[in-house]
């Protein structure tokens, strides 16, 4: 056999010699480096993007989970002064007053606790005023509350007025 067309004992073949002179598993790496440097930098805009979007989509995620008022519930209700004294007179009169759990004061939007006694508002006080038709009401503190009797939340709190 002939040494013709060998270099130092190898077949001298112009590229094939340079892919057989190195070994495959580092051929294949770097092919698969740059794609994945490639498939990275893509990927990294697509998840900022993609972050953009779940967060510009939250807010509606939110909403969409919150439950609608029933129609009989409400709120808070408006009322003017008169109004006010009547319901106070009223339930202030009625109902004992309670005094209020440990952590509780009466505001607008807070939960009322078990232990706070709740009656409906009289018929004659939800007939003069319609608004407060189907609330629950205690005195506490000294203080009318007005309930929506679903969520057990305070909608109005009456003082008595000087």
């Amino acid at each position: 056999m002939s040494d013709k067309g060998r270099v130092g004992g190898k077949r001298k073949m112009g590229r094939l010699l340079e892919a057989v002179d190195r070994p495959k598993e580092l051929m294949i790496p770097r092919v698969l480096h740059d794609q994945l440097s490639h498939l990275r930098s893509i990927m990294d805009r697509n998840g900022f993007f993609a972050s953009l979007l779940v967060l510009s989509l939250a807010p509606v995620a939110v909403t969409a989970q919150t439950p609608a008022l029933d129609s009989g519930a409400s709120t808070h209700v408006d009322l003017t002064i008169a109004q006010k004294q009547t319901v106070y007179q009223s339930i202030s009169k009625t109902q004992k007053n309670n005094a209020a759990p440990a952590g509780f004061r009466p505001a607008v939007g807070v939960i009322v606790p078990n232990g706070v006694e709740l009656a409906p508002v009289p018929n004659a006080i939800a007939e003069l005023i319609p608004q407060t038709k189907g609330l629950e009401s205690a005195l506490v503190e000294g203080e009318v509350i007005l309930v929506d009797p679903q969520g057990k939340k305070v909608i109005a709190v009456i003082t008595p007025q000087p």
